[in-house]
Parts: C-alpha cells; structure tokens; sequence
C-alpha cells in the first residue's frame, strides 16, 4: 500500500473559512426586518399594501435562504473537524502500531 498524505494546513483553512463563511451568511439573514412594511412608507399609491406585502415575503424568503446556507455551512464545517479528526486517529493509530 502506498503512503497516504494528507495536508492539514489546507483542512483546517477549508474548516475555517466554511465556519467564518457561515457566520456571515448568518449575519445577512439577521439584518432582515422581523417587523411587517408599513404600505404607507410606498406614499398614497393604489398598491402600496400588495407592494409592502411583497416586500415582506422578498425579505422572509431571503432570511430562510441565508438562514438554510449557515445550517448547510455549519454541516460541512463539522464535517471537515470529523475528518480531520479521522485522519489525526488514524495516523496516530498507525504509528503507535509501528513502534510496537
């Protein structure tokens, strides 16, 4: 069997970049108005209130968007620790296994 390398530098910038990534896609979907539009901010138009309604289901759909990408995120970080995690036992384990 040939001899397997792995860079740990490259996962753990991989990890911590997806863990910074997801805080920001967070951050985004934070910023998202909780409050409905009032239609009067649109003036006196006839469709100021299908127009506020409009913008509140651009900006929940936008929240549950940036919201689904930290979970998603936040998944392939974890994901990344478990392998890194693997391979560190691994090694471990082989070269306990060696000096024996």
């Amino acid at each position: 069997m040939g001899m397997v390398r792995f860079n740990r530098e490259a996962l753990e910038g991989c990890r911590t970049t997806v863990a910074g990534q997801a805080g920001q896609f967070g951050a985004v979907g934070d910023g998202f108005p909780k409050a409905a539009s009032n239609a009067a901010m649109f003036g006196k138009l006839a469709d100021s209130g299908a127009f506020a309604q409009a913008m509140d289901a651009l900006d929940r759909s936008m929240n549950e968007d940036f919201n689904a990408a930290e979970v998603l995120l936040g998944k392939i970080e974890r994901a990344l620790d478990a392998v890194q995690r693997t391979v560190e036992d691994t090694e471990r384990a082989n070269a306990d296994g060696v000096r024996r």
